[in-house]
């Protein structure tokens, strides 16, 4: 559905739209993907409004937040991986309830906030009720704390100082605490193992915002 230009150029204005998605930190080909989607007969927008149409939906991403770009721009990264070949990697997720556990998917390369964010499968969404991700997964909250099975730590990895930071404050951390928001799936991670923790401390729930 998304591929690259083969050509190499672009009329002018889908030149300037794809300079302001590739400013934004997004690749050239996520951005080509972008403009083929914006333009689309179904779409209904044309050439000439399509740089306002992009900026318009850039919108609240200059703040680190959500935006309907940032939403895009992580269905075309999907549908390029499924295109490229990027493997699916399952991997499962036990509640704080005993004996209840769920199967979660997600392609190479995510993170487990985007998977519940991007991911299509149902328990994904269920994974998003677990993790919370307050601070939009740019690592300044700790509601997306998890804990990793022991046998697949050394395959996750530690976490880095500034990670460490944020987990001294979760709830109740371990040794085995990780951010769902900076353990990203690979091939080493297919069967991966990971606990929710019976709780949540979210620190912007205590910060006054006027």
């Amino acid at each position: 559905l998304y591929s690259s230009s083969s050509s190499g150029e672009m009329e002018p204005k889908k030149e300037e739209a794809l300079r302001f998605i590739q400013a934004r930190g997004f690749s050239r080909e996520v951005g080509e993907g972008i403009i083929k989607a914006l333009l689309a007969p179904s779409s209904g927008i044309s050439l000439s409004s399509l740089v306002v149409t992009v900026k318009a939906l850039a919108g609240a991403y200059e703040r680190e937040e959500t935006s309907p770009l940032l939403t895009m721009a992580k269905a075309v990264e999907q549908e390029l991986a499924r295109t490229s070949g990027k493997n699916l990697i399952k991997f499962v997720v036990y509640t704080p309830r005993e004996g209840e556990s769920f199967e979660c998917e997600g392609f190479e390369g995510m993170s487990l906030k985007e998977v519940v964010d991007y991911g299509e499968e149902k328990n994904n969404q269920v994974l998003g009720e677990y993790i919370e991700c307050a601070c939009s997964g740019i690592m300044a909250c700790s509601t997306c704390h998890v804990y990793v099975d022991p046998a697949w730590w050394k395959k996750v990895g530690s976490p880095s100082k500034e990670e460490l930071d944020m987990i001294d404050l979760a709830y109740e951390p371990t040794e085995y605490s990780r951010l769902g928001c900076q353990i990203r799936l690979s091939k080493d991670l297919e069967g991966l193992k990971i606990s929710i923790p019976d709780g949540a401390n979210n620190l912007f729930d205590h910060i006054p915002f006027e």
